[in-house]
């Protein structure tokens, strides 16, 4: 089974890659790859119960679609503001959008949530710090979803304070 998660990991930091590579080539987007993120049964559960809990939409969708735009801002963004290479950007996706993500409500904004995977670090320049993912809740007709907003990384205070 240990085999089994790796390749799993494996098969989605090759995804990443290829789509960051996309994106970042300046190819369209309606040429790019895309794949869905599937939700283990306990971050589902839990994206569940904080909807519950804060009276939103209740998902009934496990999957979070990884689309051109997905990757998008957070190479933009991650390029300007913190100097990442795409390396770095693809290394704080797949480390966020990761079956060890732990997932907690976005106190700094409404129906969204933080992927946060507070086990594998990111290296970013010389700092090892943690990829985080924030998704938000959509719903298209009787479909509620989670849909990617950006992703970040972040320091181990960041961190700690996420998972109060």
């Amino acid at each position: 089974m240990v085999g089994h998660a790796y390749q799993c990991e494996l098969a989605l930091a090759a995804a990443f890659q290829a789509l960051v590579a996309h994106v970042a080539g300046g190819k369209p987007s309606a040429t790019a790859p895309a794949f869905t993120y599937l939700m283990t049964p306990k971050q589902f559960d839990t994206v569940r119960r904080i909807c519950d809990r804060q009276g939103w939409p209740i998902p009934n969708c496990r999957g979070i679609l990884i689309d051109a735009d997905a990757v998008q801002h957070p190479l933009e963004q991650r390029a300007i503001k913190d100097g990442c290479s795409r390396a770095e950007v693809e290394d704080i996706l797949v480390k966020a959008y990761c079956p060890h993500s732990v997932v907690r409500i976005n106190r700094e904004r409404g129906r969204q949530a933080i992927m946060l995977n507070a086990h594998q670090r990111v290296k970013v320049g010389a700092c090892s710090l943690y990829g985080f993912a924030i998704v938000e809740l959509k719903t298209a007709g009787l479909k509620n979803y989670l849909a990617p907003v950006t992703a970040y990384h972040a320091s181990e205070a960041k961190r700690r304070a996420l998972l109060i």
